[in-house]
């Protein structure tokens, strides 16, 4: 039971920070960025683990409260910082590095920071300790946009669980692809005053029920109020216990139980 709370491939010298159990890391895309993350291992065999997807204009500092979380209660946590965002915010080239600012994106750019993902999904399935077929996609508004899409390209994402999607966000499109993860479990959680990703929930959970891969009749966990992304985990009461539980399951090939 959870406490409450009130296609790219790494460069193979991934550089490490140690403090406290919590790691800083970087590991390097195909397109030469430079990627910043933050991992919070658990000390048990086979542990099912996380990449945590931070929101347009964010970076990994909005999982600081939320991944320790995860950590105690036997789930790796590796928040990373998305091209542009963070500390990760440099190209580098033969001229040396380049500074990469998402304010600058362009459509492209977004659609690139599936490369960031899956370098962390790399970096993390290679560590010590890790079930490779439980490890699941968290992420809040543009991020749960981008988890839903490399879940689509990556089968071997275990359990996606996404706060605030949008059907389009900066390009990154959700209705296009939400069929493409099957009947893996997917868990939706949104406020019904944030009309957007309100509308879109119920709309992408359509798309799945139509095609037969819904695995419960709800996937979609709905708060009242406005709040968005990851304010929903600290600011709605109870909401954390149920979709981490939820996780935990999920990862684990657990059977699902309907959303609250």
């Amino acid at each position: 039971m959870f406490l409450k709370l009130c296609l790219a491939v790494i460069c193979a010298g991934a550089l490490t920070a140690e403090a406290g159990g919590v790691r800083v890391i970087r590991v390097t895309t195909t397109d030469d960025l430079a990627i910043s993350a933050t991992y919070y291992p658990v000390e048990m065999p086979a542990a099912p683990a996380v990449l945590l997807v931070h929101a347009l204009g964010k970076n990994r500092d909005e999982w600081a409260a939320i991944a320790p979380v995860l950590q105690r209660n036997g789930i790796a946590a590796l928040a990373l910082d998305l091209r542009g965002h963070g500390d990760s915010t440099r190209r580098l080239t033969a001229d040396g590095p380049q500074l990469v600012d998402y304010r600058s994106f362009r459509a492209k750019d977004y659609h690139d920071m599936l490369l960031d993902i899956n370098a962390a999904f790399e970096w993390l399935s290679e560590q010590p300790g890790i079930a490779t077929e439980q490890i699941g996609v968290v992420g809040a508004k543009l991020g749960a946009n981008l988890a839903l899409r490399y879940a689509a390209i990556n089968e071997d994402i275990a359990a996606i669980l996404i706060f605030s999607p949008t059907l389009n966000s900066q390009d990154i499109r959700t209705d296009k692809i939400i069929t493409k993860i099957g009947k893996r479990p997917l868990r939706i959680a949104v406020a019904s005053g944030d009309a957007n990703s309100f509308l879109a929930a119920k709309q992408l959970l359509k798309l799945r029920k139509d095609a037969g891969q819904a695995v419960t009749e709800s996937e979609i966990t709905v708060s009242t109020g406005t709040l968005q992304g990851t304010e929903l985990i600290t600011g709605v009461a109870g909401l954390s216990e149920a979709v981490f539980s939820w996780l935990q399951r999920a990862l684990a090939g657990e059977p699902a139980i309907p959303a609250p």
